[in-house]
């Protein structure tokens, strides 16, 4: 039987949405007629379910069509049209990028739990190295455009990100996120923790990385922790003596829930650790199970 689960997405061509839309048919989620929704560009399509889905105008689009709202796009124009969305129909389900916990503090927290088993946490610092998908499309098309403009020797022009993105790094220009990734973190791993982020929007396309330091209360074994990281489910653990058996953002967890751990570097109390995830694939799986809930348990009428 055809679902009659009707879906808005907001965003649906920006990499966030990309990957919900991607998820959706990994898991089989039952959509009747999806309604891809562009701050863009409104000639583009999006794939989903075997077919090319023409993207609507945001601006021109009215919300009675569908049952539900995804806003994929951390874009304050995205904010705005979700709040009008929800303002002319309060009783839709509704769920954002906002709403879910970052990635950077759920790959934080998974690896923290293993380690808090083993040897008690006293305190994390992570440094975070984000791609520009973060960013959504327009941050995407920035790294391309300026990385095209440097090879042929013309000045890049910054109009996304602060200054040029290209072969550089900068700090987030939102110094609240750190805050929030903290925050995030101490609510995923259970119990008081001393945890601080440094940020930084790097030259990658996609996939992120963080540096994870780490004190514990007692000393850590090396091997136990190893073995503990290889039982544990989300975590790829990726050693070698290789440079090439390294995880990277580029070669590795692309399109993976896990987080690929490698130079593990263990000194009594102290614990250094290289991290590797898709931070899109694991903010696109929390929007995915909750529209999956939407389905199963629906709340009102509407998804009856």
């Amino acid at each position: 039987m055809a679902s009659h689960f009707d879906l808005a997405v907001l965003g649906a061509d920006d990499p966030l949405g990309e990957a919900v839309l991607r998820l959706l048919e990994e898991r089989e989620v039952a959509i009747g007629k999806l309604y891809p929704l562009t701050l863009h560009d409104e000639d583009s399509t999006v794939a989903f379910a075997g077919r090319d889905w023409p993207s609507l105008k945001e601006s021109e689009f009215d919300f009675g069509q569908a049952q539900s709202l995804v806003v994929a796009s951390r874009a304050a124009a995205a904010r705005r049209l979700a709040a009008q969305a929800v303002a002319a129909r309060p009783a839709m389900p509704v769920i954002a990028v906002e709403q879910v916990d970052p990635a950077p503090a759920v790959v934080v927290a998974r690896v923290l739990r293993v380690i808090d088993a083993l040897a008690g946490v006293a305190a994390a610092d992570a440094f975070v190295a984000l791609s520009v998908a973060m960013a959504g499309k327009p941050g995407v098309d920035e790294l391309s455009n300026q990385t095209r403009d440097l090879f042929n020797l013309a000045s890049p022009d910054p109009e996304v990100f602060p200054l040029q993105i290209a072969f550089n790094l900068l700090p987030l220009p939102d110094q609240d996120y750190d805050a929030s990734l903290a925050a995030a973190t101490r609510h995923l791993f259970g119990k008081p923790l001393t945890v601080g982020y440094s940020s930084v929007q790097a030259p990658l396309f996609f996939g992120a990385a963080i540096m994870l330091h780490t004190t514990t209360t007692q000393p850590l074994d090396l091997d136990r922790l190893r073995g503990a990281l290889q039982r544990s489910d989300g975590v790829t653990l990726m050693e070698s003596e290789l440079p090439a058996g390294i995880p990277t953002p580029a070669t590795d967890a692309a399109e993976s829930d896990d987080v690929f751990i490698g130079r593990i570097q263990v000194e009594e109390n102290r614990l250094k650790l290289w991290l590797v995830f898709d931070p899109l694939r694991l903010e696109a799986a929390q929007i995915v199970s909750v529209v999956e809930n939407w389905i199963d348990k629906p709340t009102n009428s509407m998804l009856t």
